[in-house]
Formats: C-alpha cells, sequence, structure tokens
C-alpha cells in the first residue's frame, strides 16, 4: 500500500516496515463495549466518570474534570477505565461529530465511562494507543466514521459500525516516533493556548481595574493625575450614523469607499469591508464619510460591537460611530466602550431586535481622566493587545504546523 510523505527511520537509521491496513475490530483487545448509565440522581459520588464532552475538551482525557457516579462494585468492574482505551461518541446532534474520538492516558483505578461511549482497547503489542488517538482524528479515518453513521433527528453509530473502519498503520516502533513527535507539537500548543488564555484573563481584569480606578497612572514625573471627571458621550465624541445606497443600482456598489456592516467587527482595528461603494453609492445614501481612528459602534441587533478604523470608511445604518473629540484619545474611549457595553444594552429597545439611539448614546454618562492619563491607559492595554495578538499567531502557526504534519505522516 501507499506511504506518507514523511516517514521516521528505525535506531540504526533504516527504512521501516510498509504500513499495514485492517479493520477497528481486528486492533482491539477484545471487541468494542457501551459504558455505564449516568444516573442524575447518582452523581457527585462514587466513581470518576468519562463522558461526551471529554471526547472534545482536549487532545486526550483530563481527568481532573471528570465528575462522579454512583455504582455498584459489580458494574464498576465491568466499565472499569484502563490506560490507553480510546472512547468514540455514540450520537451527535451535528453528523459530522458523530464517532468522535479520545484517549485515556492516565493510570488511576477508579474511572468509569458513561453509556454514551464505545470503548475500544487497542491491542497493545499492535496499535499504540496515542498514534490511534491521532490516528483516528486524520480525515481519512473520519470520513468513514462519519459516513457510517445513520441519520434521523440526530445522527448515531454502533459498535459494529466503528469495529469495520479500515485503518492504516506502520510498524509499532515507528507509530511510538510519530505520536512522540506529535505529542511535543501538541504540549506547544497547549503551552500557547494556555498563555493566550492568561493574556485574556490579565487583560478583562486589568480593564475593570482601571476604569473603576482601583488602578492609577502617574505622569512622567511620578505625580499623580488630576481626579478622573464626569461628563456624557456627546462632550467626548460626535455621534454619526450610517446608510446603505440602494442595493438594486449595480453604479452604486464595488467602488473605493469602504462600507462596514456590523458582523464585520470582529477584531480592534478594521481596515477592509467585505462590500465597497462607489462614490455616486456614497452621495445616493445617507452614509457619512468616517475618519481613520473613528470608534465604530454596533447599534442595531448586536449592539456593543465595537472597532476602531484604520482608515476613511463608511459604515450602514446599524452603526452609531463616534468621532473622538481632540480633548480625548480615541484608544481609550475604544477600552472604556468595551468594559461599559452594559450600559448600551441597558439603554437599547426594539421588538424585531435592539437598537439604541443616538440620543441615548449621547446621554450616556463617562468617567474621564486628563488626556495625558487616558494616553497612557490606551498604550498599556494595547501593549496587551499586541502580546495577545503575537500569542494568537503562534497559536496558529502551530495548529497549522501540526494539520500539515498530520497530512504528511498518516496515509
Amino acid at each position: 500500500m501507499s506511504a506518507p510523505q514523511l516517514r521516521f527511520k528505525d535506531e540504526d537509521g533504516r527504512l521501516q516496515p510498509d504500513w499495514c491496513e485492517n479493520t477497528l475490530l481486528n486492533l482491539s483487545e477484545n471487541g468494542f463495549t457501551n459504558g455505564v448509565f449516568n444516573d442524575p440522581n447518582k452523581t457527585g459520588r462514587g466513581y470518576k466518570l468519562v463522558n461526551v464532552l471529554d471526547m472534545y475538551i482536549d487532545s486526550t482525557i483530563d481527568e481532573k474534570r471528570l465528575f462522579l457516579v454512583e455504582l455498584s462494585e459489580a458494574e464498576f468492574k465491568k466499565n472499569k477505565v484502563e490506560h490507553g482505551e480510546i472512547f468514540f461518541t455514540r450520537s451527535s446532534l451535528v453528523k459530522e461529530g458523530i464517532a468522535y474520538s479520545n484517549v485515556y492516558l492516565g493510570h488511576s483505578q477508579d474511572i468509569t465511562f458513561d453509556g454514551h461511549l464505545i470503548r475500544m482497547s487497542p491491542r497493545k503489542n499492535v496499535l499504540n494507543s496515542i498514534f490511534a488517538n491521532y490516528l483516528l482524528r486524520t480525515s481519512k479515518v473520519r470520513k468513514q466514521l462519519v459516513a457510517r453513521g445513520k441519520t434521523a433527528t440526530m445522527t448515531t453509530i454502533g459498535q459494529a459500525d466503528i469495529a469495520a473502519v479500515m485503518v492504516a498503520f506502520p510498524s509499532l516502533d515507528e507509530q511510538t516516533k510519530i505520536a512522540n513527535f506529535l505529542t511535543v507539537v501538541d504540549e506547544k500548543i497547549s503551552q500557547l493556548t494556555q498563555k493566550y488564555e492568561l493574556l485574556a484573563q490579565y487583560k478583562k481584569g486589568v480593564i475593570q481595574q482601571i476604569f473603576s480606578q482601583e488602578l492609577r497612572f502617574k505622569d512622567d514625573e511620578g505625580r499623580e493625575f488630576p481626579e478622573w471627571k464626569e461628563r456624557k458621550l456627546k462632550d467626548v465624541a460626535q455621534i454619526v450614523g450610517g446608510g446603505t445606497p440602494k442595493t438594486g443600482v449595480k453604479e452604486y456598489w464595488g467602488g473605493n469607499i469602504q462600507w462596514f456592516t456590523p458582523t464585520e467587527l470582529k477584531t480592534k482595528y478594521v481596515t477592509y469591508s467585505r462590500r465597497t461603494i462607489t462614490e455616486a453609492g456614497f452621495k445616493n445614501s445617507s452614509a457619512k464619510i468616517l475618519p481613520a481612528g473613528t470608534i465604530l459602534f454596533s447599534s442595531r441587533a448586536t449592539v456593543g460591537d465595537v472597532s476602531i478604523a484604520s482608515n476613511e470608511c463608511t459604515t450602514n445604518q446599524g452603526f452609531q460611530s463616534l468621532l473622538v473629540n481632540k480633548e480625548n484619545n480615541n484608544v481609550f474611549i475604544y477600552y472604556w466602550i468595551l468594559n461599559n457595553k452594559m450600559l448600551f444594552l441597558e439603554k437599547a429597545s426594539g421588538s424585531t431586535f435592539m437598537e439604541i439611539s443616538k440620543k441615548e448614546i449621547e446621554k450616556l454618562p463617562i468617567a474621564a481622566p486628563t488626556l495625558a492619563e487616558q494616553a497612557k491607559i490606551a498604550n498599556f492595554l494595547t501593549a496587551i493587545d499586541d502580546k495577545i495578538t503575537a500569542t494568537q499567531i503562534q497559536l496558529d502557526a502551530a495548529k497549522q504546523y501540526k494539520q500539515g504534519l498530520l497530512q504528511q505522516m498518516f496515509v
């Protein structure tokens, strides 16, 4: 049979034997079994339970996440989980989620598994459990599993369906090398994920401290800044709405003017819109030209989404954008809005969809420090955001690298 692009040699530098094919049934120790009934009246005590959610959370089953279920000793012994066993989901609301799998690599003696899962115990002399965990997540194997699912109100799969799936695998030695290599990559991904989450948590906490004034900044001479002053949003920014040219007029669309809709506010800065309008489209609509630095604020349906315009642009009517005056820092105001989204939501109203008017936005109270302290706050929070962005880029690159490896390491 065909071999993958990337191969691992043995300890003497020689090529490994060719890959083989077999069914999952023949690679299992004693077939496939279902787990225990998860009685909601017997949770919170007893044995640790592997359940459906554990198939999706981590690259391996994390026993620290497991909750407890009470069972008889006989039932537990029949369904006791051992090191290296693999579990599959029996049902899924989404067809593509059927038979999603994960592996248990711990050594605890008090773990069982849910009846909504199917268990496989790999033959240790033929199949490495960690390798198998990666193998079962490759597109080729996933396609087979999804194709064997039976869909009615939801998709289900049986033991025989999983057992009949054909998989390709190398020698046990090469499996171990592949598993070890990919484990190192997963550890890097896990570290970056944890770093990203910690930075996001830190940012959330420090924003709350800053805008509650628990955390204050000093000037360049180490002196205290003046107290924050209360004012209205109309005192710090001009509020500007948007508009949409007639969609049926071809000459109004596809020009050089950026035209944003609320669904595009996904990042701190936005530069290019999905659709653009022409000069004619602009002149024949209520859209307004907004300068670079404008805070684009979604005022309809998804009230409170916010981004900063990197360049001159326009928006549709689902916006009440803020042109921050020279006495205030637009990045500071951006972070203030992020921290005070509930203020806007509380003033929104509507039956078909929620909306906040320009008049209501202008009346909202805002406590703000001097321009100099605003700039320090904006720079401080921007530095955190830059670290978060850099970590996200590293994380995306690591995931892409892993995906490339999976394509090259498996048939």
